[in-house]
């Protein structure tokens, strides 16, 4: 611990592992703001930053509940916390969310916590509600997955309950699958537990809301784009989502009922939709924003400051939430395993008008990592427009543009061969 309690009068709002920005933006509202982080989860750049920024840093170990428990409960008293709040990664965030409702400093009923950061559970409350139905079956460790997969039916989803992030998620086709699916959980040293879905085919989306006293507004739907089975790799986002009235209305309330029906009253959460022939059908939630530098199109696409909104929520100053004027999109690369012998467009790429954002984590002379999840991608671009057809314009562009030479054969930003410009 660094600083003594406030004596200022400021609300004391209690941050498990709060990004930088949050820090700053809460404090912008009016906040004292404490950070209590793992050390493992970033790098000491990266929290001497949080450290700087907050008025309280602590550091403690994620992975013992009970430790993480005793650091929440004796730094909120200590410190007098009026809030201890967590929309960072879902693995802690139930232990946070029960110690804040222990403490009287909850947003959120832990149970509520627990549907959205569970896939078993969430899975649950769906069936009993009778909403977005799904054929589902949980499987404890591995050796019990084949046989649910049998009973589910092939094509089936394996989901690692316990990971986020695209990790580990694998559509089973046939029976040959199992050694390939065993390969990756191998990869990430998991054994359980996991469920295990029907396939769902369509296109998929994600709904960005922020909520408040129990009512939740949609700020926008996101349409995802995915790259190729087994894996369910994102490979893009486009906010917002090109959607007629009709369908976008019935995701919207599928996702408004969903929460309500797990108690969810205060933050953001992004909801993951896929239309199926039979309608809206709930992938996934987590009470957190989205990942993917979705908040950014937002901001590009609406000029509302997410991050910001939560906090000025919780000031009691909620933000007006308009619609769209623009197209957003993030397109992630993705080059295939090999060695870089050269990289080429990247100076052009960077002085597009239109690119926001723009990063590659490749260099000349790396050995390029095969992308599994969403951590193993390549870099990112971030590009708008006027409208969806321009911006999906300027985005093809730039993934024809910038290029990597690996193993000696040319590759375009997207994972395709040909020559550069050229659509292969």
């Amino acid at each position: 611990m660094t600083t003594p309690a406030p004596t200022d009068g400021r609300p004391r709002l209690l941050m498990v592992m709060p990004y930088r920005q949050f820090v700053r933006k809460a404090q912008d509202e009016g906040f004292w703001v404490g950070a209590v982080w793992d050390p493992r989860l970033e790098s000491p750049e990266y929290l001497a930053d949080v450290r700087a920024r907050a008025d309280l840093y602590v550091e403690t170990d994620f992975r013992d509940p009970d430790l993480l428990r005793r650091t929440l409960r004796e730094t909120a008293r200590e410190h007098r916390a009026t809030v201890i709040y967590h929309i960072g990664r879902e693995e802690t965030m139930v232990t946070a969310h029960e110690v804040a409702e222990e403490l009287h400093a909850e947003l959120n009923p832990a149970a509520a916590i627990r549907f959205l950061a569970d896939k078993h559970a969430m899975r649950d409350l769906l069936a009993r509600r009778g909403l977005s139905p799904v054929s589902f079956e949980a499987a404890p460790t591995r050796r019990e997955v084949p046989g649910a997969v049998g009973r589910i039916g092939c094509p089936a989803v394996v989901k690692p309950a316990a990971l986020a992030g695209s990790r580990g998620v694998f559509l089973w086709q046939e029976p040959q699958d199992r050694a390939a699916w065993t390969a990756l959980v191998d990869a990430y040293d998991y054994d359980g537990p996991f469920l295990v879905e029907e396939y769902l085919r369509g296109p998929e989306y994600s709904v960005e809301t922020l909520s408040r006293d129990g009512r939740h507004q949609v700020v926008g739907i996101t349409e995802k784009l995915l790259g190729p089975p087994p894996l369910f790799v994102e490979v893009g986002h486009v906010h917002p989502a090109p959607l007629p009235e009709d369908r976008r209305r019935a995701i919207e309330e599928l996702t408004t009922e969903f929460l309500t029906a797990c108690g969810y009253r205060f933050g953001p959460a992004h909801t993951e939709v896929i239309w199926t022939e039979r309608g809206p059908r709930v992938v996934e939630s987590q009470a957190r924003l989205g990942g993917d530098r979705i908040p950014r199109l937002v901001e590009l696409a609406t000029g509302l400051d997410i991050e910001q909104a939560i906090f000025a929520a919780l000031a009691d100053r909620p933000a007006e939430v308009s619609g769209a004027t623009a197209t957003a999109i993030v397109r992630f690369f993705t080059f295939p395993p090999g060695r870089v012998g050269e990289i080429r467009g990247l100076e052009t790429v960077a002085g597009l008008p239109y690119v926001d954002e723009l990063s590659l984590r490749l260099s000349t002379g790396d050995t390029v990592p095969e992308v599994r999840d969403s951590k193993s991608r390549h870099g990112h671009v971030i590009v708008s427009g006027a409208t969806p057809e321009e911006a999906r314009a300027r985005s093809a562009e730039v993934l024809a543009t910038l290029e990597a030479v690996v193993d000696g054969t040319p590759v375009r930003a997207d994972g395709r061969t040909g020559v550069l410009g050229t659509p292969a």
